[in-house]
């Protein structure tokens, strides 16, 4: 298998997360079933999951204050 099979289990964390540094896509498909997870590899991966929680929270906070 090449560095970039995403079905090579040593790729795969656990099982459910990938973390290849020879990938350079930061958003992956799954290995099985529906959807996409990120490749923890990667620092973007990290910041990408913090701010989506983050930015859903400022938000819900700005209507709260303005309302």
């Amino acid at each position: 298998m090449n560095e970039f099979d995403k079905q090579n289990d040593s790729l795969w964390k656990w099982g459910i997360l990938y973390y290849n540094p020879n990938d350079p896509e930061i958003i992956v498909e799954k290995r099985s079933g529906l959807g996409w997870t990120v490749n923890f590899a990667h620092k973007t991966a990290y910041v990408l999951l913090f701010l989506t929680p983050a930015i859903l929270l400022f938000s819900f906070l700005i209507i709260e204050l303005l309302s």
